[in-house]
């Protein structure tokens, strides 16, 4: 495995709030979604198993909080036509944010990551794409004293 692109693209990471979630433990659906530096078929989706992780918890107004995640991981994918590697590997690791209104504040926030659900995004009928697409459900425990 390798990867033979000179620069990667970073991901773009939208956390969004399940219906209904009110109360601790918050359900959310983590979206992640990556150009690629190569094509991929769509019918040879790439494996993606990413870690989430807590870094810190900011108070940012009254009542309200950030928690800033971590995720980390690699997408591994075979390349439509080939570069002369095996497979190509790029590495996701950034952080996000996600806001957090609680009376008091908190004194751990867990998260615990379900299965990911990943794709290659094409338009219309197009067979090869480099827009990935991975959707982790996530489990986040606050609390407070």
């Amino acid at each position: 495995m390798g990867n033979c692109c000179k620069k990667t693209n970073a991901a773009v990471i939208t956390p969004e709030l399940a219906a209904g979630s009110v109360a601790s433990p918050y359900y959310v659906q983590a979206k992640i979604t990556k150009k690629l530096c190569k094509k991929v078929c769509v019918n040879e989706v790439p494996v993606f198993a990413p870690v989430f992780s807590v870094v810190s918890v900011a108070a940012v107004g009254t009542g309200q909080y950030v928690a800033t995640i971590h995720v980390e991981g690699g997408v591994t994918y075979n390349p439509c036509h080939g570069c002369g590697c095996a497979a190509e590997v790029e590495i996701v690791s950034q952080n996000f944010t996600i806001p957090i209104a609680s009376a008091t504040a908190p004194t751990s926030v867990t998260i615990e990551a379900g299965v990911s659900v990943n794709s290659i995004v094409v338009d219309g009928c197009e067979t090869c794409s480099p827009n990935f697409k991975s959707e982790t459900p996530l489990t986040i425990t606050v609390a407070t004293a």
